[in-house]
Parts: structure tokens; sequence; C-alpha cells
């Protein structure tokens, strides 16, 4: 059997969703020995639903985020979601942690499969499933060798290895490039999929959420040569202004020199290396994978 785990989720007025997430972790074949849910100031009834819940399960704690709700999400979720990470994990001896996002649905193997996928491969540092939005067989652009940050578990040895979850935007990417450059691989499993709620940076709407997709470019150093591709791709699904409103978060970023990201090993890989895999790839070479939207899989 594989070993123990945390799991830690922030969750803001999710009351419509929270029956499931509960069912959906109940139904782990490999259940947590924690479920930490940090509450990030909901005002919808949800810390008392999950009070409620909390009251009738030893394995499940609730608290209070440690800083007030930030509308613009970002670093902010970022030091909830490593807050939870650091909070599950006291007086618990566990090699393994994980974030799971509210809105998430998984299949009851998730957590065996994934943890037997550490317990196979000791270089392992990161892992996940794969994300499959509402009204499409995968959400597009993902990577196998970039484990997605709504599903991420966490050798806890690599998370400490790379100083914690980085507190910063675009978080679930800077920790996969901190984990690789320490000597750690990072794996998403194309055949484990979870089913998100709606799909990923559209809780305030889409605009909002690829403009924000387009600030976390600016703040991690992404090649402009790439945010230019990726804007283009994005514009060619539905919403077609998602290219627009992602192409003008960056912009908008650059114009007025926001700050960037503090650690100079994740900005020189966004810049330098990423061109270099997607290049990589175009031609042939050793490059990533990408997941398949047409595969199937469970969940």
């Amino acid at each position: 059997m594989p070993g123990r785990y945390v799991l830690t989720t922030p969750v803001r007025d999710e009351i419509d969703h929270l029956p499931d997430l509960l069912a959906t972790i109940e139904a782990q074949e490999l259940r947590p020995t924690r479920w930490l849910v940090v509450d990030d100031g909901s005002t919808d009834g949800s810390l008392e639903w999950l009070r409620g819940r909390a009251a009738e399960r030893d394995w499940m704690e609730v608290v209070r985020a440690p800083e007030p709700a930030d509308e613009y999400l970002g670093a902010h979720v970022a030091r909830v979601k490593r807050f939870g990470l650091e909070r599950a994990l006291e007086g618990i001896d566990a090699g393994f942690a994980g974030v799971l996002d509210a809105d998430i649905l998984l299949p009851p193997e998730h957590y065996r499969v994934l943890l037997e996928a550490f317990e196979a491969d000791p270089e392992l540092g990161i892992t996940s499933s794969v994300i499959r939005s509402p009204g499409a067989p995968r959400e597009a652009f993902q990577r196998e060798d970039l484990p997605r940050g709504g599903t991420h578990v966490f050798r806890v040895d690599c998370l400490r290895d790379i100083g914690g979850l980085p507190p910063w935007p675009g978080f679930d990417g800077a920790a996969n490039v901190l984990a690789r450059l320490r000597g750690w691989s990072c794996r998403l499993l194309p055949e484990l999929v979870a089913d998100q709620a709606r799909e990923t940076a559209t809780r305030f709407g889409a605009g909002r959420g690829y403009a924000r997709k387009g600030r976390y470019a600016w703040f991690l150093g992404l090649n402009p040569g790439l945010v230019a591709i990726r804007a283009a791709a994005y514009s060619v699904r539905a919403p077609r202004t998602a290219g627009l409103h992602f192409a003008a978060g960056w912009l908008g970023q650059a114009l007025r020199r926001a700050p960037r990201c503090p650690d100079p090993e994740v900005r020189a890989y966004y810049r330098w290396q990423r061109p270099k895999e997607y290049l990589g790839r175009l031609v042939g070479r050793r490059g990533p994978g990408f997941v398949s939207r047409g595969r199937s899989g469970p969940g």
C-alpha cells in the first residue's frame, strides 16, 4: 500500500460544490490522513457547512485563511495554498502532500494511483491528474511533464527542497520549474482524469481569467514570442476573445513595468528554456509531450 498523504483545499463561496467535494474525498480508495480545508473569507455559508462536517470526521479540519481574501487571486491564492500545505503537515508523518481545488471531482482511485507513481519512481517530485473541463474531452495545452495545480501532489522531500509552494502568481508552474531545476522529475498521469466544474481561470468571468493568465505570463518572464503564440492558440476556441484578454493582461503589465518573479532561475527558464522545448517538439526532437484531447481514461 502506498504511503500516507495529507491534502489541503482552499474554499471561498463554494457551497454549491462542497457536498460533491466531500463525497469525492470520502470515496477515495486511499483517503488522506488529514484533509485541511482553508476557508478564504466565504460569505455563502461554506464555512459553517464545513465546520459541521468536520465535527463528524477526525481526519477533516477547517481553518480560516491567514490573510483577508483578495479579489484578484494570484499571489494571495498561492499564499493560502502554501499555508494549507504547511498546516496540514504539522504533526503528521506523511511522505506526500497535495492540493485539491474545491471545484474538482475525482475518480475513486485518484490518490492511490498518484501515490503508486511516486512509489515506482523515487525521483518523481510532483505529479497530478489531467484536468477535464466542462464540455471538452480534456482541457487543452496540458503537457505530460507539467503537473496541474488543481490536483498537484508533492513528495514532501521535494516540497521542502523547493522551499515550499512558491508564494507568487503562477505558483503551480513555478513549483514545477523549481523541482526540475533541483533534480526532481515532474509528471502528469494522462490516463487519470479529474473533472472540473468550470474551466480554469473563469471563476470571475473568462475575460478576467485570461487577463490574469496574461499577468502571470509577464510575472514569470514568459518569452514574448510564446506570449504571442499562446494568445493566438487561446483564440481558436471559445471564447474567441480569450487570446485578446490574455495579450492585454500581459501588455498592461509590460507597459507599467510590473514586478517580475524574484527567482532568476524561474525567469530564465520561461524566457529561454520553454521556447526551446516547444521548438524541439515542433521539429521532432526531444521535447514535451501533450495530452491528446481525444484520449480516454478513468473519471
